[in-house]
């Protein structure tokens, strides 16, 4: 653990300034935080994951099922991204005024009720209504963790903490490919489909977390006491340093002053496109894999190829964001990288070894979180954090509709899936662009916090 985290360079910048004692409390400091607080938000947002993107298995059979067209199960899922834009910033706003305890429980209950009764839906009228209500359920999890954590973790360490917690996404494909596949083979069981199967029986287990994170989540650190005193000094003293740092900056003068910034505006138009490539193609990645003649079963199986690969990167794409002279420049390889693995895979299909650069973009689009949601806490703090971080994410959510609704009309346009794919490319190259622009406006300068 000590070395996902990167204590090794902490360690030897104490050491030439003779203050080990310091640094021995900076990692008992970050190592007791992680354990006590990362773990549980890595299950919840297993299940948010699986929640979020099980109807892209679902739609194996349920497409048939209920005669839905690409077209139609694309802008239907999509739906998802219109309830998380206008919940988004009402409930980040929320969990920072009562306390990420009490407010990641009570949506994990929402979002865990609204994925089950997915499973009783009829047409593309009430798959649209269930995913608009999804999305407005999870809207506050993410920006919440993500302004959590800049309360908890020194910007130095927040790109190993949020690739540490990011992990789990893929390693949701790992697990949910081959049992959403198993729960697909349910069908005819009390008469429920098998598509129903899987979504009512992967939305259960939110239910034990939400007590979980009522019980056991902490607040804020001046509320640890399982910290010892000279530890939450430390915490405290280096996070407000952190916050005269920016609040000296001026870069942002007020909570509302986000919309004014150009930074703000280009990391929200850079999440959108990441969002737009990446969750298409996640949302479809069944569908596409069963395209290259696999069966159902097999599908599932193979699903879980991208998840295996992405899973062993995502933590040296946090350690690089830390150690990296530009964040900015990390996210524009993420981007370059989902543009070329999409090309690639539009290229190949319908053969098999389209399957190689699939897994490259995937590994492209997890590794991009990484880095990309450590740049809004580098300049924004506060309230101003927590604005500027929702309107980031409900912009780059609105990927969420863009993605599977174009991924899916120019499918049924083109009657193949490689088109589709190569719009979405293009779009990822277009990221890749405006963050390689802000990596060269911006000093190329240590992280803050950690000596160079």
């Amino acid at each position: 653990m000590n070395a996902v985290l990167g204590f090794t360079p902490s360690w030897r910048v104490a050491a030439r300034r003779g203050s080990v004692g310091v640094a021995n409390i900076e990692r008992q400091t970050v190592l007791q935080a992680w354990r006590r607080i990362v773990p549980l938000l890595v299950a919840v947002l297993l299940c948010s994951y699986l929640d979020r993107v099980n109807i892209g298995f679902a739609a194996v059979e349920m497409n048939r099922a209920l005669g839905f067209s690409n077209g139609v199960f694309g802008t239907a899922a999509g739906f998802f991204a219109l309830g998380y834009v206008l919940f988004g910033i009402p409930s980040t706003l929320m969990l920072h005024r009562v306390g990420a305890r009490r407010w990641i429980s009570f949506i994990v209950i929402a979002w865990g009720i609204c994925s089950g009764a997915t499973a009783f839906i009829t047409n593309a009228e009430e798959l649209r209504v269930a995913r608009f209500l999804l999305g407005a359920a999870e809207a506050g999890f993410a920006p919440g963790v993500i302004l959590y954590f800049s309360c908890w973790f020194p910007s130095e360490y927040r790109g190993r903490v949020l690739g540490s917690f990011a992990f789990i996404q893929p390693v949701a494909l790992i697990i949910g490919g081959p049992v959403s596949s198993s729960l697909l083979a349910l069908g005819g069981v009390l008469g429920l489909a098998g598509w129903q199967w899987l979504l009512i029986v992967e939305a259960l287990p939110t239910v034990v977390l939400a007590a979980l994170v009522l019980r056991h989540l902490p607040d804020r650190p001046d509320t640890a006491t399982w910290l010892p005193e000279a530890n939450r000094n430390w915490l405290a003293e280096r996070l407000a340093e952190e916050r005269r740092r920016i609040e000296g900056t001026r870069e942002v003068s007020s909570a509302w002053g986000v919309l004014r910034s150009g930074r703000v505006w280009a990391l929200a138009v850079v999440g959108l496109a990441f969002s737009t490539s990446g969750t298409g193609t996640v949302f479809f990645m069944p569908l596409i894999i069963r395209s290259m003649g696999f069966s159902v079963l097999h599908t599932g199986l193979v699903a879980a190829i991208p998840g295996v690969v992405c899973t062993l990167s995502v933590p040296l794409w946090g350690l690089w964001a830390d150690r990296a002279r530009s964040r900015e420049a990390v996210v524009a390889v993420a981007a370059l990288v989902i543009g070329v693995g999409l090309a690639g895979t539009a290229a190949l299909l319908p053969s098999a070894w389209a399957l190689v650069p699939l897994c490259a973009a995937m590994m492209g689009y997890y590794g991009f979180v990484a880095a990309f949601w450590t740049l809004p806490s580098m300049f924004l703090s506060g309230a101003r954090a927590a604005a500027g971080i929702s309107f980031i994410n409900i912009v780059a959510n609105l990927g969420n509709f863009t993605g599977p609704s174009v991924l899916g009309r120019v499918t049924d346009l083109s009657s193949s899936y490689a088109m589709g794919l190569s719009c979405l490319a293009a779009v990822a190259v277009g990221a890749a662009v405006i963050m390689g622009v802000q990596a060269a406006m911006r000093p190329m300068g240590p992280i803050a916090g950690r000596e160079a």
